[in-house]
């Protein structure tokens, strides 16, 4: 183990560093936030928006998701498990 004792300038630059870091975490939830209240509030999609940021659609599908943003259309997907029956149901064909 050495006798180091950090210098006043390395000192006031990981100071500096740590705050600069800070400030863009902060600026990150912002425009994440800025994202998801444009997407409620315009009737736009996250493509159209992600060509305005320095992330993809499927980062901005993952910020309307966090941020509960309504969908545009209903899910075209539909699942493929046949539908059960149930008592008294009729069966179908």
């Amino acid at each position: 183990m050495t006798d180091y004792t950090p210098s006043p300038q390395f000192t006031a630059a990981l100071e500096a560093f740590d705050e600069a870091q800070q400030a863009a975490e902060a600026a990150r939830h912002a425009l994440r936030a800025a994202v998801a209240e444009d997407l409620k509030t315009y009737d736009i999609t996250n493509d159209v928006i992600a060509e305005h940021l320095p992330w993809s659609a499927e980062t901005v599908r993952s910020i309307a998701r966090e941020y509960d943003v309504p969908r545009k259309r209903k899910p075209t997907v539909r699942s493929i498990k046949p539908q059960k029956r149930t008592a008294g149901g009729k069966p179908s064909g």
